[in-house]
């Protein structure tokens, strides 16, 4: 017990040191901190961090530092922004191309409230780059990978601001290893469901998820749209957060499956500012917003309005129904078809979880963070 309370001071005094010495952080803040209840705001460091275990409390002091409100270098007249500050992991069908679209919407609003407070007597513009790679386009994708000589390398290189559609490692190849990273996370049978609606037809040939998958186990895949067609529907996500995996080969298997699930979990845990949760979606936003106040939905000095959008639903006519009309499909599985696609996403559901564990832990870092700004 005595050596308990000796490790609980230690942990104390750490949360002391870092207060004495952390800088103030300028910017605006959140809707989200004057929306808390006055309790919550004034909960003491001790009491959130008595109530969890030991092994969590170093993870959740590390935490709440990694949430800490920050701004974006925007750059000026005489200087560019800084390079590789903030990335976005896009997995598909989890809400990526709607905050993809919402983080566009806070650049944009950003290069515009800088432009006006500077003045610009030059009349040069205030730009902060941003750019994306993305292997749903598989040859421009490989063809960056491979080829130094690609004109993506020297975006990638000057972009302050990425959107990532591939795995982790890809982030660490391009040397963005300490940007600020965002990500959101879906459970898996609902985004391998709207995966299969949203490309009903041209990935999946009209066919049912059952007997797509049987095809699968099979080898029966020739008739599959290529790419990454089929990789979405098996434990893609866990393959998405990797650091450990050949950029070149993306679907080669270099780890068994509790090393995967171990590297996953570790990204979930460890790499990202904040992992959002598309079924809890407003807290998502307001934990993003609280990080990122450049990314609320309203922000001082300007009146332009960012809302979380959403985009990319499922066609209204995916051609697959008689005389190419509509299949309508239902908005969720049926009990056959969810437990296929649970046979295959074992790996994703336990990365889901971790991802939820991780979600109620940011709740209580950002309690902390804010005691310590």
């Amino acid at each position: 017990m005595f050596t308990m309370m000796i490790s609980f001071f230690n942990l104390l005094l750490l949360l002391f040191l870092f207060l004495c010495h952390h800088h103030e952080v300028e910017g605006s803040t959140t809707s989200l901190r004057h929306q808390r209840k006055e309790e919550h705001v004034t909960t003491t460091n001790s009491s959130i961090l008595s109530s969890i275990e030991e092994t969590q409390q170093a993870h959740l002091l590390s935490l709440a530092k990694r949430m800490i409100p920050r701004n974006l270098d925007t750059g000026n007249s005489t200087h560019p922004a800084s390079p590789a500050q903030f990335f976005h992991l896009h997995h598909m069908k989890s809400g990526g191309t709607s905050l993809s679209n919402w983080i566009g919407c806070a650049k944009s609003r950003l290069e515009q409230q800088q432009q006006q407070e500077q003045q610009q007597q030059e009349n040069r513009s205030i730009r902060i780059p941003l750019t994306g790679l993305s292997e749903c386009s598989w040859s421009s994708y490989h063809h960056c990978i491979k080829n130094e000589n690609d004109s993506c390398r020297k975006r990638i290189e000057s972009a302050a601001m990425m959107n990532y559609c591939s795995p982790l490692a890809v982030t660490n190849y391009f040397n963005w290893t300490h940007a600020d990273a965002v990500t959101m996370m879906r459970h898996p049978v609902h985004r391998v469901w709207s995966m299969f609606r949203f490309q009903t037809n041209s990935c999946f040939k009209c066919t049912n998820l059952t007997q797509v998958y049987e095809d699968i186990n099979s080898g029966n895949i020739e008739k599959y749209g290529g790419g990454v067609c089929l990789a979405q529907l098996s434990n893609h996500i866990t393959r998405n957060l990797l650091k450990n995996i050949n950029v070149h080969d993306l679907d080669k298997a270099q780890l068994d499956e509790h090393e995967m699930l171990t590297d996953a979990i570790d990204s979930i845990r460890n790499r990202f500012t904040v992992v959002g949760i598309m079924e809890r979606l407003e807290e998502s936003i307001q934990m993003f917003g609280f990080s990122f106040p450049w990314l609320s939905e309203e922000m001082e000095g300007t009146d332009k309005v960012c809302k979380f959008p959403h985009e990319n639903s499922s066609p209204s006519n995916n051609r697959c129904g008689p005389g190419r009309t509509h299949w309508e499909l239902p908005s969720d599985p049926d009990e056959e078809t969810r437990r296929a696609i649970e046979e295959h996403n074992q790996l994703d559901i336990k990365v889901y979880e971790a991802a939820l564990e991780q979600f109620e832990l940011q709740k209580e870092a950002m309690l902390l963070a804010e005691s310590i700004q």
